[in-house]
């Protein structure tokens, strides 16, 4: 894992996530701004699941891979997955969603990085 990396997909997943929260908060549906975050988080997502499958395979990373390959795949599904969910509900509730998605990712990347380096496994 590339610290770096890791810190901004953190920082914009929260980013992601407070404007979402405005949104909510102002009682307005999902917009572009929601989702334009969401891309934007995709991108770093799948750039880090790239970085992290070619580190795995030049023999880098945790003695037990199998966990962190699950979090490096699963890291992938939530950003497009509140997207969809946002999308469906076109209430307030739908940048809710994309809250609860940011704060998720931004969890499960500092998990990552304890098991990338070895710590709290």
């Amino acid at each position: 894992m590339t610290n770096a990396l890791a810190t901004a997909i953190i920082a914009v997943s929260l980013l992601a996530a407070a404007f979402s929260a405005v949104t909510s908060f102002r009682n307005r549906p999902m917009g572009r701004g929601d989702l334009a975050g969401l891309a934007v988080l995709e991108v770093l997502l799948v750039v880090q699941a790239v970085l992290g499958f070619v580190k795995l395979g030049g023999g880098e990373g945790p003695k037990d891979s199998a966990t962190f390959v699950g979090y490096l795949l699963a890291v992938l599904l939530i950003p497009a997955a509140g997207a969809g969910w946002g999308l469906l509900e076109r209430s307030r509730w739908g940048p809710g969603v994309i809250v609860v998605a940011g704060l998720a990712v931004a969890v499960m990347i500092v998990r990552m990085n304890q098991i990338w380096s070895g710590t709290g496994v």
